[in-house]
């Protein structure tokens, strides 16, 4: 037998026992101490001010007087759980496993449940020695969990002091759901402390990004290694999606804005972006920047502007009948094809990031401040991604926006080129019926629902 299946089989008790009362237990007394000497958080009562009990006691001593919980924990012999020992073809994948848990019994690791009449021959289930729990995490050379997440809690301490705020309430949070024995998986696993403080790295310092930086730059600047980033970018993303003030539903926003952002997206708002961004606009425009002058309808048939010019620049005059900001690549080129010179046309792509906010902004305030009214309208897909766009680019600029062939006739007209969606999708929409934001978008919802399909912009020719 290979020693991986023995290894197995120990370290699934190891796993069950961690989610035990009694794992529980010691994990919540083992990091408590440094989850308490995070920025802001409690004492429980009677803790001193040194991390001691009330009787000077660390955590780690106080393990020794936990008490075992009645329930044994059980390993079952079953083709699900160990297809190998039920082979058919052979018998010695069974003698050899027989073999290994009596060794493992030998060395007070676990107790074997022999099958009745079998005694010998065929094992039923095995159980783990929660006395001996210290010599099998050592016979593995396995880190106990509790004293995982006790160095996780040091690690968000440390990380914790000084980050901005939303970073400080993800650190803050991973210690506290630790102390209480609940999972962090969503985010990392605790047993991997080298990919844990890449991680925290990650987090801390995309908080503090002023400018748009390239992955592989912001990876060999922060981790050391142009391509350390990549493993932990979905983590990051989650835990953006989940703490930024700007993914948090509550904030002027339903829970759909946070469901509809992807990776990719979650990280350009953060300013990570796989290379430099260029906001690509159609129309007339002036601006200056640096005192010099730049007249976007010279450009043909479109201009894109780095975020650094955006920042900059100071906009001086719109002449347009509209600004249209629209959602993918290949509707804008066909709209600004269509429509040379009308519109002030703004190329989106996909979730907007603060760059594209920012212009929107100015070009906004220009307005206001010149006492003139020039309608913005936004053109997406008819579907959950495009609605949330909508939404979300509204709030975030203060713009009373307006969607640009969104609607039911729409739909209608090019019903032919609808794409199916599944149940979970469809339960998706109905959540935006329920949501007053999203009350432009009701009744094309109710006949997307109604049909069961949704629309992509590529389709559409607008006429207006």
């Amino acid at each position: 037998m290979r020693m991986k299946t023995t290894y197995d089989i120990l370290n699934a008790l190891l796993d069950r026992y961690e989610r035990s009362a009694t794992g529980k237990t010691e994990l919540s007394l083992e990091t408590g101490n440094a989850v308490n000497m995070l920025p802001g958080a409690g004492r429980a009562s009677g803790e001193r001010s040194d991390g001691t009990g009330p009787e000077g006691q660390f955590p780690e001593k106080r393990l020794e007087n936990v008490e075992k919980p009645a329930r044994r924990i059980w390993f079952h012999f079953n083709r699900k759980n160990l297809p190998a020992y039920f082979d058919d073809t052979s018998a010695r994948p069974k003698s050899e496993i027989n073999e290994s848990c009596l060794v493992l019994a030998g060395r007070g690791l676990i107790e074997i449940r022999w099958v009745k009449h079998e005694e010998g021959n065929l094992i039923e289930k095995v159980a783990l020695n929660t006395k001996a729990v210290g010599d099998a995490y050592r016979y593995l050379g396995r880190k106990p969990r509790a004293a995982a997440a006790s160095e996780v809690c040091a690690l968000a301490r440390t990380y914790s002091a000084g980050a901005p705020s939303w970073a400080a309430s993800f650190f803050s949070c991973m210690a506290e759901r630790l102390s209480r024995g609940e999972s962090v998986a969503r985010y990392f696993d605790i047993g991997d402390l080298e990919r844990v403080e890449l991680l925290f790295k990650a987090v801390r310092e995309a908080a503090v990004l002023k400018d748009e930086t390239p992955r592989r730059v912001f990876s060999q600047r922060v981790l050391g290694d142009s391509k350390a980033f990549d493993s932990v970018a979905g983590s990051l993303a989650r835990a953006a999606r989940d703490f930024h003030p700007a993914f948090r539903a509550g904030e002027g926003e339903g829970e759909g804005e946070r469901e509809g952002w992807e990776q990719k997206e979650v990280l350009a708002e953060l300013g990570l972006v796989d290379n430099p961004q260029h906001l690509f606009i159609s129309g007339p425009l002036k601006f200056s920047v640096e005192g010099r002058v730049v007249d976007t309808e010279v450009f043909t048939p479109d201009l894109g502007l780095p975020s650094e010019m955006v920042r900059q620049m100071e906009v001086l005059e719109i002449s347009a009948e509209r600004v249209i900001t629209i959602e993918n690549l290949t509707a804008y080129y066909e709209f600004i094809k269509r429509h040379p010179g009308r519109f002030l046309t703004v190329y989106l792509g996909g979730y907007h990031n603060s760059p594209r906010r920012l212009f929107l902004t100015k070009l906004r305030g220009y307005l206001e401040a010149a006492g003139r009214e020039v309608a913005f309208y936004h053109w997406g897909d008819i579907d959950y991604g495009g609605f949330t766009i909508f939404n979300h680019l509204r709030g975030k600029c203060g713009l009373e926006l307006k969607p640009l062939c969104m609607d039911v006739a729409t739909l209608r007209r090019y019903e032919q080129f609808g794409l199916p969606f599944d149940r979970a999708y469809g339960q998706r929409l109905r959540r935006l019926l329920e949501q007053e934001e999203y009350r432009l978008f009701h009744e094309v919802i109710l006949y997307m629902l109604e049909k069961g399909i949704r629309l992509e912009q590529e389709c559409v020719e607008v006429d207006r």
